[in-house]
């Protein structure tokens, strides 16, 4: 003890002068001292000399000379480590701090006291003054504690209520925000480390101040987002706890059982300030209650907030408040159920597991009798919710609708079967059907779906991994009043939810009759029958209570193999699946009377409407696609036997010239070939060959009314290999006659088959083709090996007696003729018995129909022609008896494509005779520079001075493109025919026109790229038409017989082709 005394008194000694010099110089070097002095103070001292600590600080708060605000900051930051390391057990001490504390930041009345607002002081004073209450007060002792919750100081609670209050809702800094709510909760002694009787009296005593309160705090939470999310956080933890304190129904029965509130000492007791407490009778928890109601339904709309933290303080604020308030609060259960419901499928997976602890737990113990029945609630908040879910996806606020949307997702999971009660309903039934149709509504305006156009998609691709095909558009749904991907899935898990619980016969049905009724719910009620049924088999359903997906499931599956049955039939059906999805749709031609309908449907609408129109019956063809693919992955191996049913049309749709539709159709044959155990496409459609090929044989001798059946056999050739070959020889004929009878009409159909079995044998027989072009040529000069050596010996003395005269050279010529005649007569027996295989056959009669539509009036067919007779050229490069008779057959009017109106099409005409030169080699040598190359050299020659010092803008010109393949390719087209002499002069003539530096840059360096072949064909003319151009020295000879060369350019002097003739002088070729 004596030791103790003594540390005291040292630290007395050390401290004493410093606070006298506060005393009497209020500087803030004299208080940064004293703090500097305490920090080296042990805190068992601290105690005994707080009084004497304070008491400077205290009567330089009290006295009149104002001081600047960092003094007064300094000042209550010392304060506050003298209190943080004390406890306060005098009220008059604590009174006196309290006091002022809060009168330093609060505006004074024109009575002298604080009207409880916050003065407009500088942040740091103002944050240090509420850290000083926050631990003024938890360093008071409970006798303090208690006087302060008194009747009697209830005017200087409430001012320090009031300026927190009013800090926490006006101030800026977010520091100092979080700080004023602290300490406010730190006021109102929530911790909980009171036994029931005191916190009865805590509640009596801030029941006064619980509408402001409440009020400002449910202002802070549903404010701006910018504010930050620990602000919001903070302010849901003390509205809750103070909510708890005073609504709790425990506390609130306690207190009417003990009647009035005591007034602590002998002090009277103003009836002004007798006023202010509030007795907690019924009828106040019945009004306070409600008018709860009112903020939690504000507060209802955070739930979607952007950050985890503030959603986790709303889903413990919702059970904490269901915990402990059901009686008082009992209008705000459906709100609060309301708020965890819509936070189950939260993204972040601590939300959602506390959301659904809590509503475990709240489900298996709300068995109150003053509580209507849960289900009762959810039913009615489901509703309400449907009722007004169409106006609230129409609303701007992204996370608005998210949060919507998850309550109804968390109100049809936590209701489970009870559901069926509802949907039993009819208007609920209505109303929540009308509410879906309404949010899945599309947006069909977007010109990519109906302008995107299909490429061969998928070949050789394993149905597990669609996704991995760059080919593959997986057509994007854009809807009309969201574009969220959360939102969709959001509501996909909605449908699948009432297809789980539900009953799916009903829904089904229901939904039919919605597609049934307008055109304008057609594609909505597609979209939600196919996740119904996804639902229905407990595929993709996000629920948090079930979790025997697959038993569910099997218990449904006649059910659902019944509903597939008809939804096949409803979907394949001609008025459903054959929609004009193309302004090029002939309407001229017979058809079905639901085309005709549709035809006459789309001609009378309003021309502006015809791209929505399209758009929206290629989606609605997508929707039924999808739904197919569904139904595939929904029965599993039972969906077999419905196969036949659903593959002709679904391979018809992947050879659809729309992309989305044609991908639409890839994905759910993967969908299919996943559940029938098929490794790929191609093993699909090659097991049922027979089956597809007999459809289509019989759909073309009705044509008219099935005009898309070539493209079924178009999509077999693309995926199946050379084994169906055999199979479709009588269909390709038939595809053959079809396009002799449908010349003008449907011509270019036909010939997108043919090109396509063309393709098809080009890459079945490649490599046979490869192999023959490997094999090295016999070479005449080599010796044969196997050469008898008696032979040799028998003709050398046969030649002997020639000479000799012994035997005449009649004779011998005679036995060479006769020799000779029956090896001929061999060789063309073996000729005539030699057939040319099936798939050459094939390809001839392809070609000989490209002579005719080679002339078509129609420049795509003639395009897709030209394609055809060079991938004919290709496939036919091994079999060169074949091919050369059927160049020489379709070459006439192939020639007259050089002069085409379309240069797109003389383009395309330039790279078929590629292909041609590359196959037949110098056969068409002759007939190229007499009747091909004088019309390419001479739109060369013609464009050159038009394409010279022309803008950039020509560069985007169809001549331009057509020039620059002409340029590029004619080198090449002379090396491979061996084009030399006067025809390659004619060539170097005028490809030198392009070396101009006037000439655009892409045609000068393709320029220079083609004279360089032409230099390695025969350099020396190259040479001297170069030097006409441009040489850069006079030549003359060291033999005086040559006289000098002469150019027509004068030697070493520039011109605009002096850079690119430079560049070729200088290649080895030249000699330079």
């Amino acid at each position: 003890m004596e030791a103790y005394n003594c540390y005291r008194q040292l630290a007395l000694d050390k401290l004493r002068p410093l606070c006298v010099k506060l005393s009497n110089d209020h500087s803030r070097k004299n208080i940064s001292a004293l703090t500097k002095a305490l920090e080296e103070i042990d805190r068992g001292y601290i105690q005994d000399l707080q009084e004497y600590l304070l008491y400077p600080l205290r009567m330089i708060l009290k006295e009149s000379t104002k001081y600047s605000e960092d003094f007064y900051t300094d000042l209550f930051t010392l304060m506050e480590k003298i209190l943080g390391c004390t406890r306060v057990w005098k009220w008059e001490l604590f009174t006196d701090i309290f006091t002022l504390s809060c009168i330093m930041i609060s505006s004074p009345s024109d009575q002298g006291m604080g009207c409880g607002k916050a003065t407009a002081k500088s942040e740091d004073l103002k944050a240090a003054v509420v850290q000083n209450i926050k631990t003024l007060v938890s360093k008071s002792d409970y006798s303090i504690i208690q006087k302060l919750f008194s009747i009697q100081s209830l005017p200087v609670l409430g001012l320090a209520v009031s300026i927190l209050l009013d800090l926490a809702d006006t101030e800026k800094c977010r520091s100092l925000k979080v700080s004023a709510i602290k300490c406010l909760t730190e006021l109102s002694q929530v911790d909980g480390k009171y036994c029931n009787r005191v916190r009865v009296t805590l509640g009596d005593t801030f029941a006064s101040f619980l509408p402001g309160i409440t009020i400002t705090l449910c202002k802070i939470i549903t404010g701006d987002q910018k504010q930050g999310h620990s602000v919001i956080a903070t302010a849901i933890y003390a509205w809750t706890k103070i909510i708890g304190l005073t609504m709790d129904d425990i506390l609130i029965e306690e207190s009417q059982k003990k009647g009035q509130p005591s007034i602590t000492g002998a002090e009277p007791v103003d009836d002004k300030i007798r006023k202010l407490a509030i007795k907690r009778d019924s009828t106040w928890v019945e009004i306070t209650g409600n008018k709860i109601n009112l903020l939690v339904k504000q507060i209802c709309k955070v739930r979607g907030h952007s950050n985890w933290k503030v959603r986790m303080a709303l889903a413990e604020s919702a059970g904490s408040l269901l915990q402990g308030c059901t009686r008082s609060l009992h209008s705000s259960i459906p709100d609060f159920l309301e708020i965890l419901v819509g936070l189950i499928s939260d993204e972040y997976p601590n939300v959602a597991n506390k959301s659904r602890k809590i509503l475990n737990i709240f489900t298996h113990t709300h068995l109150g009798t003053e509580c209507r029945p849960l289900v009762e609630m959810l039913e009615e908040n489901l509703h309400n919710l449907s009722m007004s879910l169409p106006r609230i996806i129409r609303s701007v606020d992204g996370n608005r609708k998210y949060s919507a949307l998850s309550l109804m997702s968390g109100y049809i999971d936590l209701l489970g079967s009870d559901i069926n009660h509802l949907l039993m309903s009819s208007s609920h039934l209505k109303r929540l059907s009308i509410s879906l149709i309404q949010v899945f509504e599309l947006d069909t305006t977007d010109i990519k779906i109906i302008e995107e156009r299909t490429s061969w998609i998928g070949h050789n691709a394993d149905f597990i991994s669609p996704v991995h095909v760059p080919d593959v558009i997986k057509p994007r749904k854009n809807f009309k009043h969201f574009h969220d991907k959360k939102i969709e899935k959001e509501l996909k898990n909605i449908c699948r939810l009432l297809g789980y619980y539900g009953s799916i016969s009903l829904l089904v049905d229901h939904f039919l009759d919605l597609f049934h009724d307008s055109i304008l719910h057609k594609m909505q009620a597609t979209m939600i029958i196919n996740e119904l049924m996804l639902g229905a088999a407990a595929m993709g359903v996000n629920s948090y209570q079930e979790k025997d997906f697959e038993e569910r499931r099997e218990n449904n599956i006649e059910e659902l193999e019944a509903i597939v049955e008809m939804l096949i039939d409803e979907y394949l059906s001609p008025s459903n699946l054959c929609l004009v999805t193309s302004p090029h749709h002939n309407h001229s031609v017979r058809s079905t009377p639901e085309n005709r309908l549709m035809a006459l449907e789309l001609m009378t609408r309003d021309t502006g409407n015809n791209l929505a129109t399209f758009n929206r019956n290629i989606i609605q063809i997508c929707l039924y696609l999808e739904g197919i693919g569904s139904f595939a992955k929904v029965l599993k191996d039972r969906y077999i036997p419905f196969l036949m049913k659903t593959i002709y049309p679904l391979l018809e749709k992947l050879g659809d010239e729309t992309a989305y539709i044609s991908s639409t159709a890839y994905l759910a044959l993967c969908d299919i070939c996943h559940v029938c155990q098929y490794k790929s496409i191609g093993e699909l459609v090659q097991r049922n060959s027979d089956y597809l090929v007999n459809a289509i044989s019989l759909r073309l001798r009705h044509f008219y009314e099935n005009m898309k059946s070539p493209l079924v056999l178009k999509v077999m050739l693309q995926y199946s290999s050379s084994d169906i070959l055999p199979l479709i020889g009588d269909t390709v004929q038939e595809i053959l006659e079809s396009l002799d009878d449908n010349y003008e009409e449907e011509a270019l159909l036909f010939l997108s088959v043919l090109n396509e079995l063309v393709k098809a044998v080009l890459r079945w027989f490649t490599d046979s083709m490869e192999t023959e072009k490997k094999q090295p040529p016999p070479n005449p000069h080599r010796i044969d090996e196997n050469l008898d050596v008696v032979s040799y010996i028998k003709e050398f003395l046969h030649l002997k007696k020639v000479s000799e005269g012994e035997v005449s050279e009649s004779e011998t010529c005679q036995d060479d003729v006769a020799e000779e005649k029956a090896e001929e007569d061999e060789e063309m027996q073996t000729e005539q018995k030699k057939e040319p295989p099936l798939h050459v056959k094939a390809v001839k009669e392809v070609m000989l129909r490209s002579k005719h539509l080679l002339s078509s009036r129609n420049p795509s067919v003639r395009l897709l022609t030209l394609d055809t007779i060079a991938s004919s050229c290709q496939a036919l490069r091994s079999h060169q008896d074949e091919l050369l008779p059927m160049i020489h057959e379709i070459w006439l009017p192939f020639t007259a494509r050089f002069v085409d109106q379309e240069k797109i099409v003389t383009k395309k005409a330039v790279e078929t005779l590629v292909t041609m030169a590359e196959t037949s080699g110098d056969f068409i040598c002759r007939r190229c520079t007499k009747d091909v190359f004088p019309k390419m050299l001479t739109f060369l020659e013609k464009q050159a001075e038009i394409s010279k010092g022309s803008s950039k803008a020509y560069l985007y010109t169809v001549n331009f493109k057509l020039q620059q393949s002409i340029l590029s390719r004619i080198g090449m087209l002379c090396k491979q025919l061996g084009v030399l002499g006067n025809s390659l002069d004619l060539v170097s003539s005028v490809c030198v026109l392009y070396l101009s530096a006037r000439q655009p840059s892409v045609l000068q360096k393709i320029a220079l790229e083609t004279c360089t072949v032409l230099i390695s064909l025969d350099p020396d003319p190259m040479w001297l038409r170069l030097c006409d151009l441009y040489h850069p020295k006079e030549f003359l000879s060291y033999v005086p017989l040559f006289k000098p060369v002469k150019f027509k350019s004068s030697p070493g002097k520039r011109n605009e082709f002096t850079d690119n003739v430079v560049k070729l002088l200088k290649l080895p070729e030249m000699g330079s």
